[in-house]
């Protein structure tokens, strides 16, 4: 995809907006103030849905009206939408919510091996009641909420602020794919962001940031502690950001300019939050039975939201000799009773399996923290498991300090397993483990150069011909260009997998020309690669990034026109340019990642 990056080198303000699966928020700071102290960060409070309620974020929910058009968004989107079912009115209506993860795909193969990615500009997704909408408009109508949110905060703050001189900087998940940051480049495109005042935040990459950050400021004033000893010249850490959706690793080795330096490229999974209310929620179906829950599903959509957000408010703090009261609400007991005629407290529990487990006390279940607690095995296992093949590598045995942010890093029993699977390691968990990243894109919005170095997670470079050679070739590689037996889908690597690359320093080119003399567009295929030196394009972990289409409309000097591509490494996003050498005006370039 083709990387724009802010024309204007000092912004007056950078606003942030954090783009969670649960919950988002926005946050920002002026230049001269973030000169000052780069802590300096506002936030805004008001997202509760009350006049008493104070939250720095809001659920990541939006709700539609019968025509598509915007209605809400956060507490407001599920506050209208169960009012919206309480009345009888929700028909038609359409109602998203924790809808991030839909844009983090696995590559599959199709036939012949050949990957494919799944994800595409027509990507629609399924709201509460099964009714299909383009994923873009939802995105982008939801970023569009969060940024007129915030700009409106900083024009009342800061009157005659113009708006060319505000640097917007949108968090995503380092693990996620170029296409998929992509997609919240367009989206953020659609809902009226200029691509040229738009950077996007490695999420962990903005924790770390906020981190060191804090940990400098708390030297400077009590002194140095052991706890932030991480923070010192030539010292290693790892960055654990456990969201909702996604579990982003990051490792930081620390310059004596105290810019940060990556060691290993970053990595995670989908093992977040959410994957913990999914098992409370499957367990919940094993005990009522799939007739009673979709009865739920379909007459009692406000309970299981209800309990949901009850569930997510007690899995903060799970310890195994506690007991839970989770809210299910009276609807949830009475459709059981009906469907089943019998009573779900006295008869059914007291038989099952779950009678040491759970037990219903009116409009509640009371639960046992032993079976709370197997809600976090399957993240927490996974979590554990690529932390100590992680540690295994040699770049990793510097590493002496685990620093734990996101959502997810405020629930307790995260915070134990994490220390006792890695008793020689020092795990630190900042007060304020919640906002790190929205913090941290801030900070990053006014200084990218925090992030010196980084090491490339995959192997990048372009699909090439070659003259064939019978015995070196493939034969299915075999092709005749303007009379000439060449070799296609031949992988010329422009930077490998692990190379280190120098924030807007490093760039590689390579000097091609058109297929055929009469070609008026030239395309060029830029691949990527999980393996360190791949020979061709249709190679197990090759994957088609997107196209250059350089349009070439003087076919004068046939084949000798030469096209230079380039390969900008170390920024956020893959920065590619293509021009024809020798002509006066910039080539026409598109690199699409989408489909």
């Amino acid at each position: 995809m083709m990387a724009h990056h802010c024309d204007n080198p000092i912004p007056l303000v950078v606003a942030a907006i954090d783009f969670g699966t649960t919950y988002s928020g926005y946050a920002y700071s002026l230049r001269d103030d973030f000169n000052k102290d780069p802590l300096k960060i506002l936030i805004n409070q008001k997202w509760g849905n009350d006049k008493t309620t104070c939250a720095y974020k809001a659920p990541t929910s939006i709700l539609f009206d019968r025509d598509r058009k915007f209605q809400s968004f956060g507490f407001s989107a599920e506050s209208d939408y169960t009012d919206l079912i309480d009345n009888g009115e929700e028909e038609g209506w359409r109602f998203f919510r924790r809808f991030k993860m839909s844009l983090y795909r696995e590559i599959k193969s199709e036939r012949g091996g050949r990957p494919v990615r799944r994800l595409g500009r027509d990507l629609n997704l399924e709201d509460e009641q099964g009714q299909r909408m383009p994923a873009m408009d939802i995105f982008s109508a939801a970023i569009r909420h969060l940024k007129d949110q915030l700009m409106n905060a900083l024009m009342n703050a800061f009157m005659g602020l113009n708006p060319n001189d505000v640097r917007w900087v949108l968090t995503v998940p380092a693990i996620w794919s170029d296409a998929a940051k992509q997609f919240m480049r367009e989206a953020a495109k659609q809902a009226g962001i200029d691509g040229k005042q738009l950077t996007l935040a490695l999420e962990p990459e903005a924790a770390a940031i906020y981190c060191k950050e804090n940990a400098v400021k708390a030297e400077t004033e009590i002194g140095k502690s052991k706890d932030l000893s991480a923070f010192s010249p030539g010292e290693q850490f790892l960055l654990l950001d456990l969201g909702g959706g996604t579990v982003d690793i990051t490792c930081h080795s620390v310059n004596r300019d105290r810019t940060l330096k990556e060691i290993e490229s970053s990595s995670g999974g989908p093992w977040g939050g959410t994957v913990v209310d999914d098992a409370f929620f499957s367990f919940l179906k094993e005990l009522v039975g799939r007739d009673v829950w979709k009865d739920l599903k379909e007459n009692n959509r406000t309970e299981i939201l209800e309990v949901e957000n009850s569930f997510d408010m007690k899995k903060r703090d799970v310890k195994k000799d506690k007991h839970y009261m989770i809210k299910v609400g009276s609807a949830f007991i009475e459709s059981y009773n009906k469907l089943n005629e019998c009573d779900l407290a006295k008869q059914t529990l007291s038989e099952s399996k779950c009678s040491s487990l759970v037990e219903v006390k009116r409009d509640k279940l009371k639960i046992n923290g032993t079976q709370m607690i197997e809600f976090f095995q399957g993240p927490m296992n996974n979590i554990v498991q690529h932390l100590e093949r992680l540690f295994m590598k040699p770049s990793m045995r510097r590493v002496t300090t685990i620093l734990m942010v996101g959502g997810f890093s405020e629930s307790d029993i995260m915070l134990k397993k994490i220390e006792s699977s890695f008793p020689g390691k020092n795990v630190i968990r900042p007060i304020d483990a919640s906002l790190a990243v929205l913090k941290g894109a801030v900070i990053f919005g006014h200084s990218p150069q925090a992030i010196s170095e980084r090491t490339s997670p995959r192997t990048y470079g372009i699909s090439v011909s070659v003259p064939y050679i019978a015995k070196v070739h493939p034969e299915k590689t075999f092709h005749i260009c303007d009379g000439n037996k060449m070799s296609t889908d031949v992988f010329h690597v422009m930077v490998k997998i692990g190379q280190q690359v120098v924030m807007g320093k490093t760039k590689v080119e390579y000097v091609c020309r058109p297929a055929r003399a009469y070609d008026k567009v030239s395309t060029v295929e830029v691949y990527e690669s999980t393996e360190e030196n791949p020979g061709y394009t249709f190679d197990p972990g090759c994957q088609k990034l997107g196209e250059l289409r350089v349009s070439m409309p003087d076919i004068s000097k046939g084949k000798e026109r030469r096209i230079r591509i380039t390969m900008h490494f170390g920024f956020t996003e893959l920065k590619v340019t293509a021009r024809e050498e020798g002509t006066n005006n910039e080539a026409e370039v598109t690199f699409d990642c989408l489909r």
